[in-house]
């Protein structure tokens, strides 16, 4: 059953009170996709999906539900594992694409 969090409204998941017990991210139980930028140069994502589309200008990847674009000038894939990549160059414009 979820419950609603009364300082926002928003409802909790079973997911998310058993990472505020264990004093976790909830990303790390859930298979949710992370992503950290550094700047407006690197990103890295962790559990992410499938790479649709690789050019220097745009990177699409499906991330969960959604499609993730990246676009920017050289922009190239730095490493690529089966749960992370890492995105390098000039980073213009992150969307979310339903």
């Amino acid at each position: 059953m979820d419950r609603k969090d009364k300082s926002c409204g928003q409802k909790v998941t079973g997911l998310q009170r058993l990472a505020g017990l264990l004093e976790v991210p909830s990303s790390s139980i859930a298979n949710v996709t992370h992503m950290e930028l550094e700047g407006n140069t690197q990103v890295r994502i962790e559990n992410s999906g499938t790479i649709l589309d690789y050019s220097p200008t745009e990177i699409r990847i499906k991330t969960g539900k959604i499609i993730t674009q990246f676009t920017g000038r050289d922009l190239m894939l730095k490493s690529l594992s089966a749960d992370a990549m890492e995105i390098h160059g000039f980073l213009t414009e992150i969307r979310f694409l339903l």
